[in-house]
Protein backbone atom coordinates (compact mmCIF):
# COMPACT_ATOMS: atom_id res chain seq x y z
CA UNK A 1 0.00 0.00 0.00
CA UNK A 2 2.81 2.40 0.91
CA UNK A 3 4.54 1.61 -2.39
CA UNK A 4 1.35 2.39 -4.33
CA UNK A 5 0.91 5.67 -2.46
CA UNK A 6 4.50 6.62 -3.18
CA UNK A 7 4.00 5.89 -6.89
CA UNK A 8 0.76 7.87 -6.95
CA UNK A 9 2.43 10.91 -5.40
CA UNK A 10 5.31 10.63 -7.86
CA UNK A 11 3.19 10.60 -11.02
CA UNK A 12 2.12 14.28 -10.99
CA UNK A 13 5.73 15.35 -10.65
CA UNK A 14 6.61 13.32 -13.72
CA UNK A 15 3.77 14.89 -15.69
CA UNK A 16 4.72 18.37 -14.60
CA UNK A 17 8.24 17.94 -15.94
CA UNK A 18 7.13 16.72 -19.38
CA UNK A 19 8.06 18.89 -22.34
CA UNK A 20 5.49 21.30 -23.72
CA UNK A 21 4.42 20.30 -27.23
CA UNK A 22 3.95 23.08 -29.78
CA UNK A 23 2.21 22.28 -33.08
CA UNK A 24 3.09 24.90 -35.70
CA UNK A 25 1.51 25.30 -39.13
CA UNK A 26 3.69 26.37 -42.07
CA UNK A 27 2.30 27.80 -45.29
CA UNK A 28 2.32 25.40 -48.24
CA UNK A 29 3.34 28.34 -50.45
CA UNK A 30 7.08 28.90 -50.68
CA UNK A 31 8.80 32.06 -49.43
CA UNK A 32 12.50 31.51 -50.18
CA UNK A 33 14.85 31.34 -48.40
CA UNK A 34 12.57 31.32 -45.34
CA UNK A 35 10.15 28.58 -46.44
CA UNK A 36 11.31 26.31 -49.24
CA UNK A 37 9.26 24.24 -51.69
CA UNK A 38 5.55 24.46 -52.44
CA UNK A 39 4.31 21.03 -51.39
CA UNK A 40 2.87 19.70 -48.15
CA UNK A 41 6.23 18.07 -47.36
CA UNK A 42 9.11 19.72 -45.57
CA UNK A 43 12.20 19.97 -47.79
CA UNK A 44 15.70 18.67 -46.91
CA UNK A 45 16.62 22.35 -46.69
CA UNK A 46 13.24 23.43 -45.28
CA UNK A 47 13.85 27.17 -45.03
CA UNK A 48 15.66 29.50 -42.67
CA UNK A 49 12.51 30.41 -40.71
CA UNK A 50 11.74 26.72 -40.13
CA UNK A 51 15.31 26.05 -39.02
CA UNK A 52 15.20 29.03 -36.69
CA UNK A 53 11.99 27.99 -34.94
CA UNK A 54 13.42 24.51 -34.49
CA UNK A 55 16.46 26.05 -32.83
CA UNK A 56 14.36 28.37 -30.65
CA UNK A 57 12.06 25.53 -29.56
CA UNK A 58 15.08 23.44 -28.56
CA UNK A 59 16.55 26.28 -26.52
CA UNK A 60 13.20 26.76 -24.76
CA UNK A 61 12.75 23.02 -24.04
CA UNK A 62 9.74 22.66 -26.34
CA UNK A 63 8.81 19.58 -28.38
CA UNK A 64 8.04 20.98 -31.83
CA UNK A 65 5.69 19.52 -34.43
CA UNK A 66 5.69 21.16 -37.87
CA UNK A 67 3.05 20.63 -40.56
CA UNK A 68 2.69 22.37 -43.90
CA UNK A 69 -0.86 23.40 -44.67
CA UNK A 70 -2.72 25.15 -47.51
CA UNK A 71 -3.01 28.90 -46.81
CA UNK A 72 -6.75 28.89 -46.06
CA UNK A 73 -6.38 26.20 -43.39
CA UNK A 74 -3.58 27.87 -41.45
CA UNK A 75 -5.61 30.57 -39.75
CA UNK A 76 -8.74 28.45 -39.37
CA UNK A 77 -6.67 25.82 -37.57
CA UNK A 78 -5.08 28.48 -35.38
CA UNK A 79 -8.48 29.88 -34.42
CA UNK A 80 -9.60 26.44 -33.26
CA UNK A 81 -6.21 25.60 -31.66
CA UNK A 82 -5.69 22.64 -34.01
CA UNK A 83 -2.29 24.27 -34.44
CA UNK A 84 -0.89 26.44 -31.66
CA UNK A 85 1.35 28.56 -33.86
CA UNK A 86 1.70 29.74 -37.44
CA UNK A 87 5.00 30.66 -39.04
CA UNK A 88 5.73 33.78 -41.08
CA UNK A 89 2.69 36.03 -40.87
CA UNK A 90 2.57 39.82 -40.89
CA UNK A 91 0.40 41.83 -38.54
CA UNK A 92 -3.22 42.68 -39.30
CA UNK A 93 -5.93 43.73 -36.86
CA UNK A 94 -8.12 40.90 -38.15
CA UNK A 95 -5.49 38.30 -37.25
CA UNK A 96 -4.70 39.98 -33.94
CA UNK A 97 -8.34 39.49 -32.91
CA UNK A 98 -7.72 35.74 -32.48
CA UNK A 99 -3.93 35.33 -32.44
CA UNK A 100 -1.10 36.63 -30.27
CA UNK A 101 1.89 38.55 -31.62
CA UNK A 102 5.00 39.66 -29.71
CA UNK A 103 4.03 43.21 -28.81
CA UNK A 104 5.88 46.32 -27.73
CA UNK A 105 3.20 48.63 -26.45
CA UNK A 106 0.48 48.90 -29.09
CA UNK A 107 2.52 47.61 -32.02
CA UNK A 108 4.25 44.31 -32.91
CA UNK A 109 7.80 44.13 -31.59
CA UNK A 110 10.12 44.69 -34.56
CA UNK A 111 13.00 43.22 -32.56
CA UNK A 112 11.28 39.83 -32.29
CA UNK A 113 10.37 39.42 -35.95
CA UNK A 114 11.50 36.47 -38.05
CA UNK A 115 12.31 38.76 -40.98
CA UNK A 116 11.15 41.77 -42.99
CA UNK A 117 9.86 41.26 -46.54
CA UNK A 118 8.72 43.64 -49.27
CA UNK A 119 5.78 43.43 -51.68
CA UNK A 120 6.00 44.54 -55.32
CA UNK A 121 3.88 44.72 -58.46
CA UNK A 122 4.78 42.28 -61.24
CA UNK A 123 3.64 43.14 -64.78
CA UNK A 124 4.13 41.89 -68.34
CA UNK A 125 7.25 43.19 -70.09
CA UNK A 126 5.21 45.33 -72.50
CA UNK A 127 2.89 46.75 -69.83
CA UNK A 128 2.53 50.54 -69.73
CA UNK A 129 1.56 50.56 -66.04
CA UNK A 130 3.60 52.81 -63.77
CA UNK A 131 3.68 52.93 -59.99
CA UNK A 132 4.82 56.03 -58.08
CA UNK A 133 4.52 54.53 -54.61
CA UNK A 134 1.02 55.90 -54.10
CA UNK A 135 -0.94 55.29 -57.28
CA UNK A 136 -0.91 52.67 -60.04
CA UNK A 137 -1.22 54.68 -63.26
CA UNK A 138 -2.80 53.24 -66.40
CA UNK A 139 -4.67 50.40 -64.71
CA UNK A 140 -7.54 49.15 -66.91
CA UNK A 141 -8.35 45.82 -65.29
CA UNK A 142 -7.56 44.29 -61.90
CA UNK A 143 -4.52 43.37 -59.86
CA UNK A 144 -4.04 39.77 -58.78
CA UNK A 145 -3.27 38.76 -55.21
CA UNK A 146 -3.15 35.62 -53.13
CA UNK A 147 -6.32 34.79 -51.23
CA UNK A 148 -5.86 35.50 -47.52
CA UNK A 149 -2.55 37.38 -47.88
CA UNK A 150 -2.23 40.70 -46.08
CA UNK A 151 -1.42 42.60 -49.30
CA UNK A 152 -5.14 42.40 -50.11
CA UNK A 153 -5.74 44.93 -47.30
CA UNK A 154 -3.07 47.19 -48.80
CA UNK A 155 -4.74 47.09 -52.22
CA UNK A 156 -8.06 47.98 -50.58
CA UNK A 157 -6.39 50.86 -48.73
CA UNK A 158 -4.97 52.13 -52.03
CA UNK A 159 -8.37 51.74 -53.74
CA UNK A 160 -6.84 49.38 -56.30
CA UNK A 161 -9.33 46.84 -57.75
CA UNK A 162 -8.12 43.29 -57.27
CA UNK A 163 -9.11 39.68 -57.62
CA UNK A 164 -7.72 36.90 -55.45
CA UNK A 165 -6.47 33.50 -56.57
CA UNK A 166 -5.40 30.49 -54.55
CA UNK A 167 -1.71 30.35 -55.44
CA UNK A 168 1.35 32.06 -56.84
CA UNK A 169 1.16 29.80 -59.89
CA UNK A 170 -2.46 30.76 -60.59
CA UNK A 171 -1.71 34.46 -60.38
CA UNK A 172 1.32 34.32 -62.68
CA UNK A 173 -0.67 32.23 -65.18
CA UNK A 174 -3.40 34.88 -65.18
CA UNK A 175 -0.82 37.65 -65.55
CA UNK A 176 0.92 35.86 -68.42
CA UNK A 177 -2.46 35.45 -70.17
CA UNK A 178 -3.30 39.15 -69.59
CA UNK A 179 -6.34 38.23 -67.49
CA UNK A 180 -5.02 40.61 -64.82
CA UNK A 181 -2.97 43.78 -65.35
CA UNK A 182 -0.52 43.18 -62.49
CA UNK A 183 0.20 40.81 -59.64
CA UNK A 184 1.00 42.05 -56.12
CA UNK A 185 3.10 39.58 -54.13
CA UNK A 186 6.15 39.19 -51.93
CA UNK A 187 9.13 40.18 -54.01
CA UNK A 188 11.23 37.19 -52.98
CA UNK A 189 8.37 34.83 -53.88
CA UNK A 190 7.87 36.41 -57.30
CA UNK A 191 11.57 36.45 -58.10
CA UNK A 192 11.95 32.79 -57.12
CA UNK A 193 9.01 31.80 -59.33
CA UNK A 194 10.37 33.68 -62.33
CA UNK A 195 13.83 32.15 -61.80
CA UNK A 196 12.19 28.73 -62.26
CA UNK A 197 10.05 29.90 -65.20
CA UNK A 198 12.50 31.85 -67.32
CA UNK A 199 10.29 31.92 -70.44
CA UNK A 200 7.79 34.27 -68.78
CA UNK A 201 8.19 37.87 -69.98
CA UNK A 202 7.44 39.59 -66.69
CA UNK A 203 9.13 42.46 -64.86
CA UNK A 204 8.91 44.23 -61.50
CA UNK A 205 7.62 47.76 -60.99
CA UNK A 206 9.60 50.04 -58.69
CA UNK A 207 9.34 51.19 -55.96
CA UNK A 208 8.09 48.41 -53.65
CA UNK A 209 4.48 48.57 -52.46
CA UNK A 210 5.25 48.09 -48.77
CA UNK A 211 7.63 46.39 -46.35
CA UNK A 212 6.30 44.19 -43.57
CA UNK A 213 7.67 42.39 -40.56
CA UNK A 214 6.87 38.68 -40.31
CA UNK A 215 6.39 36.79 -37.06
CA UNK A 216 5.68 33.48 -35.42
CA UNK A 217 2.21 33.94 -33.91
CA UNK A 218 0.45 31.81 -31.28
CA UNK A 219 -3.13 30.79 -30.64
CA UNK A 220 -4.77 32.62 -27.75
CA UNK A 221 -5.21 29.34 -25.88
CA UNK A 222 -1.53 28.36 -26.14
CA UNK A 223 -0.38 31.81 -25.07
CA UNK A 224 -2.77 31.90 -22.10
CA UNK A 225 -1.45 28.51 -20.92
CA UNK A 226 2.25 29.03 -21.67
CA UNK A 227 3.06 32.77 -21.81
CA UNK A 228 6.63 32.26 -20.58
CA UNK A 229 7.28 29.63 -23.24
CA UNK A 230 5.94 31.88 -25.99
CA UNK A 231 8.07 34.77 -24.71
CA UNK A 232 11.14 32.51 -24.57
CA UNK A 233 10.70 31.49 -28.21
CA UNK A 234 10.10 35.06 -29.41
CA UNK A 235 13.13 36.35 -27.48
CA UNK A 236 15.34 33.59 -28.87
CA UNK A 237 14.18 34.38 -32.42
CA UNK A 238 15.00 38.04 -31.92
CA UNK A 239 18.35 37.44 -30.24
CA UNK A 240 19.53 34.88 -32.80
CA UNK A 241 17.93 36.15 -36.05
CA UNK A 242 20.83 37.98 -37.68
CA UNK A 243 23.50 35.47 -36.65
CA UNK A 244 21.30 32.56 -37.68
CA UNK A 245 20.62 34.04 -41.13
CA UNK A 246 24.30 34.81 -41.72
CA UNK A 247 25.32 31.26 -40.79
CA UNK A 248 22.63 29.45 -42.79
CA UNK A 249 22.13 31.50 -45.98
CA UNK A 250 25.31 30.11 -47.67
CA UNK A 251 23.77 26.61 -47.67
CA UNK A 252 20.66 27.90 -49.46
CA UNK A 253 22.68 29.85 -52.01
CA UNK A 254 24.72 26.75 -52.81
CA UNK A 255 21.55 24.71 -53.42
CA UNK A 256 20.27 27.05 -56.15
Amino acid sequence: MNKLLTLFLFLPAMGASAKITLHVGVNQQLSPPYIMGDSLQLQPLPGIAIEQIRSAAGRCDVALQLDRLPPLRLLNNLKSNLVQGVLMLSYTEERAAFAVYPMRGEVPDHAQRLTTLSYSFFVNQKSTLTWDGKELHGLQGKVGANLGWSVVKDLERLNIPYEAALSVENNFAKLNASRIDAYATQRNVGEAFLARNKTLKIRILEPEIIKKDYFLIFSQRFYSEYPKTASCIWKNIGDERERFFKNRIPFYLQSQ
